[in-house]
């Protein structure tokens, strides 16, 4: 596929760290091992065939039509025609990415994960690299905007955000379900409270987590889907190895 190889990957702060940071005051040092430990199992079981399930590769397949809506040829499947002649703001970008997903939805669960992953991406991508930060263009950019992503290294950074985001979504559901199992009601309030305020952490541990992803998604746009529109099984062919990887990854740190 073209991608760089990758060994392990540094990380600032190990999940564990992340983990007792929120929970500490809560729980004792077993139980914020078993929290973690259960946290990454859950959360690599549910990356388990996830590229096959419709409703995520509709969602990823939205980001790639962005890419690639310069260029000529049909929609397929699961990579639309995205039209941004009318200049649209990134709410309308969302609106039109969750009816696609919608329409390709089987797991309701899934789709609407990755609904709102693709949402947070495009949303994140624009507000990093519009005009005075605007989420709301006044003036026709939006064409040009997404056209920077049409080359691999853009293309490979709204690939990370969007991996980011529902691993974030996932890591953090799976932590509040794990601590609540394991904390009185009154340790949960403390739980939920200190959750809140340690979001950033949890959100910087997700982007940490999937360097690995981005790591080969600019190999694979720059083979794929530069000059032409990729197929549908190239897209589910990148989806399954960007999903092994950090399947791998945090089995790796469950065990480290």
């Amino acid at each position: 596929m073209g991608h760089e190889r990758v060994g392990v990957l540094p990380r600032s702060r190990r999940w564990r760290a992340v983990v007792k940071e929120i929970t500490e005051a809560a729980t004792s040092e077993a139980g914020t091992q078993r929290v973690a430990s259960a946290t990454l199992w859950n959360v690599r079981r549910r990356f388990a065939g996830m590229e096959h399930d419709a409703g995520v590769q509709a969602a990823f397949g939205y980001i790639v039509g962005l890419a690639t809506a310069h260029l000529t040829g049909d929609a397929t499947k699961l990579i639309p025609r995205v039209d941004l002649d009318a200049n649209p703001s990134a709410l309308a970008l969302g609106g039109d990415l969750a009816r696609w997903v919608s329409a390709h939805a089987e797991s309701q669960e899934y789709a609407a994960l990755a609904t709102r992953a693709a949402a947070d991406a495009i949303s994140e991508w624009t507000r990093q690299n519009s005009p005075k930060m605007e989420l709301f263009p006044t003036h026709s950019l939006t064409a040009d905007l997404w056209r920077r992503t049409a080359e691999g290294g853009a293309f490979s950074e709204v690939s990370r955000l969007f991996f980011a985001k529902l691993t974030e979504r996932y890591l953090k559901y799976f932590l509040e379900r794990e601590a609540s199992a394991e904390l009185t009601l009154r340790e949960r309030e403390l739980f939920t409270a200190r959750l809140e305020r340690h979001v950033d952490a949890l959100s910087r541990h997700s982007f940490e987590t999937t360097r690995i992803a981005q790591s080969f998604a600019a190999g694979w746009f720059n083979k794929h889907a530069r000059s032409s529109r990729p197929s549908d099984e190239s897209l589910i062919s990148f989806l399954a190895h960007a999903f092994g990887k950090l399947r791998a990854e945090l089995e790796r740190e469950r065990l480290g």
